[in-house]
This record gives C-alpha cells, sequence and structure tokens, in this order.
C-alpha cells in the first residue's frame, strides 16, 4: 500500500504528465505536495531534514525588483505567554503582527499569486496560483489559463489551505496555545494527544509542534497573503517559535523582513526518517520567508542547508475578483 506522501505525489505528477508538454514545474509539485513532505520529515522526539529547506538570509526580492540587503539581525524567538501582551510588544513581528492587523481588507474575494520559482540551470519558471476566499485553489501554468480553471471548478486545496487560513485568522486575537495546535493540526481529526503535550514545551525546539506551525505559517502566508488578519495571524504565530530570525532590509527601496527558521524548526541535514541514526547530522536545515515590512506580505522564499543555497521563489500578490477572473478578465 502507498503511504499518503506517495499518493499525493503521484497525483501531482499524474496531472502534470496529463497536461504535457510541458517542462515539469518542480514549484508546483512541492507545492501541493507540502502537507504530505511535512509530516514525514519528522523522527521521534526530533526534527528530520526537510526535502527542500529553505537557507539563511540570502538576496531575496519580488519578481523585477532587486535583491534584499540584510541591515541587522534580532531574535524573534523566545516564545511569548499565551496571554502576554505589554511584556513582548517590541518585539518585531509582534509588532508587525499589531500594525498588519489594523489595516483594511482590501477589496476582492480571492488573491492572485505570480509564482516565480529559479532554477538550478539558471532559468526560471513562472506560474499562477488562485486563493478564493471560501478556501478553493486553483492552479495554471499561464495566468490566461486561470478562467477555465475556475469555470470548471478544478479545486486542488483538498481544504488544506482553508483549514491553516483559519488557524491563522483565529490567531490573531485567539488564544496562543490553541491557535498553536490549531496550525499544527489542521486536520479534519482531533488533534492527537502527544502533539498537545508539546504546546507548553514548544520554547525548548526540536518539537513535532515547532515544525508543524512553521510550515502550515509559511502555506496560510502566501495563500491568505490578500487578507491582513491572515497575515496578522501568521506573524503572531512565528514569533512564538524558538528559533526565529528576524533581518531587516530593503527591496527595490521598500523596507523588508526576512523571517528565518533554523535547527529549532526544521532540524539537521541527515536527521531525516531514512537517516542512520549514529550518523552525524550535517548543518542546521533553514527555511526563510521574506516579507514587506509594513505589509507583512510574502515577497520570497530561499534556502537549504547552512552553506548551501538553493533556488528561490518569488511572489507577486494582486487582490482579484472571481468573477472578472472567470469572465476573462485578467
Amino acid at each position: 500500500m502507498n503511504s499518503p506522501t506517495e499518493e499525493r505525489l503521484g497525483s501531482a505528477l499524474r496531472d502534470l504528465v496529463a497536461e504535457q508538454p510541458f517542462t515539469p514545474d518542480v514549484s508546483a509539485i512541492e507545492h501541493r505536495a507540502h502537507q504530505a513532505r511535512r509530516r514525514d520529515r519528522i523522527v521521534r522526539g526530533g526534527i528530520g531534514a526537510g526535502v527542500v529547506a529553505v537557507a539563511a538570509v540570502t538576496a531575496i526580492g519580488v519578481a523585477g525588483v532587486g535583491p534584499s540587503t540584510p541591515a541587522g539581525t534580532t531574535q524573534a524567538g523566545r516564545a511569548h505567554p499565551a496571554n502576554s501582551g505589554s511584556a513582548v510588544v517590541q518585539q518585531p513581528l509582534v509588532k508587525l503582527a499589531a500594525d498588519v492587523a489594523a489595516l483594511p481588507r482590501p477589496a476582492g474575494d480571492a488573491t492572485l499569486v505570480e509564482r516565480t520559482t529559479a532554477m538550478s540551470d539558471h532559468t526560471s519558471v513562472t506560474v499562477w496560483d488562485l486563493y478564493t476566499d471560501d478556501g478553493r485553489y486553483f492552479f495554471s501554468r499561464t495566468k490566461a489559463g486561470l478562467p477555465v480553471e475556475v469555470k470548471k471548478n478544478n479545486n486542488r486545496g483538498d481544504g488544506q489551505f482553508r483549514r491553516e487560513v483559519a488557524a491563522a485568522t483565529y490567531a490573531v486575537k485567539g488564544d496562543l496555545d490553541t491557535a498553536m495546535l490549531k496550525m499544527a493540526w489542521p486536520e479534519a481529526t482531533p488533534v492527537p494527544a502527544w502533539l498537545s503535550a508539546q504546546v507548553k514545551n514548544r520554547s525548548a525546539g526540536g518539537l513535532q509542534i515547532d515544525n508543524y506551525v512553521w510550515e502550515g505559517c509559511e502555506d496560510a502566508l502566501v495563500a491568505g497573503s490578500g487578507n491582513p488578519q491572515v497575515r496578522a495571524g501568521v506573524l503572531r504565530l512565528v514569533s512564538a517559535l524558538p528559533g526565529i530570525k528576524v533581518t531587516r532590509g530593503t527591496a527595490d527601496g521598500r523596507p523588508t523582513l526576512t523571517l528565518t527558521a533554523g535547527a529549532a524548526e526544521l532540524g539537521h541535514e541527515g536527521s531525516g526518517p531514512k537517516a542512520d541514526p549514529k550518523a552525524k547530522t550535517g548543518p542546521a536545515d533553514h527555511e526563510a520567508i521574506t516579507i514587506n515590512a509594513k505589509t507583512g506580505i510574502p515577497l520570497g522564499t530561499a534556502g537549504g542547508p547552512t552553506g548551501r543555497i538553493t533556488p528561490t521563489v518569488t511572489y507577486a500578490v494582486t487582490r482579484v475578483s472571481l468573477a472578472d477572473i472567470t469572465a476573462g478578465k485578467l
């Protein structure tokens, strides 16, 4: 019997084959298999290496925008109390979360994301993701192909993004421990007791809940990038993780923050489920996402083990009307 991961990857690959001729879009496969691989990267009591982890702060910007220029790093990591307030307001992510939560919700009922992946051969692949406010997710390798996907209601989200977005929205004002569990386990089944027990110990790092929350926040930040409440909730959740570093920078003259997760959330290279438990683990894995320092909108990601940078992904986010998309008004 195939594992859930194999089933999801197989489905993604079959979809891509059905759309041939087309240069395989690795980023699309990774995006759809993101949740499956998250579950498989964990080993007992610790965190294993991911498929495509992200590296320490590198040059990241939106497509067509200049690189980010690091301007200083702070540690946003130590978990703050679930209902604390004034003691943590100076933390950059907590402050930004409050500012973003106060932003008005833009018009439209869907978020269009132009996603460009830099490939290892120095080429790039651009695809289009459409996230509706009612939780559906549509994908197309071309912008012009989206209306057909919407008309066919070819929803590829399987409810996962909707649940992660809901967890982030709850996190804006909800109990932080509860919000962590909602994001760590956005499934239709009850939260396992072993996961619930990790909430109070998350400041130690290296727990499954740290990894689950980080991975879920990455998904929610992109899927809910058009909603300030979602972005604010993600920022509050990430601020509670034990190993997050925040680096200030700029992109095309705009201030940015790069949020980097390290060993506390991702473990070390070579510590995955199939690794030799007696072998020495490699360098720490890192995943980083760069956001607009004023709005929290995601601009791009980059990563890999310490010292080895993998291709970057950049995002251009636009709020749209689903009716306009359906009518071909792109």
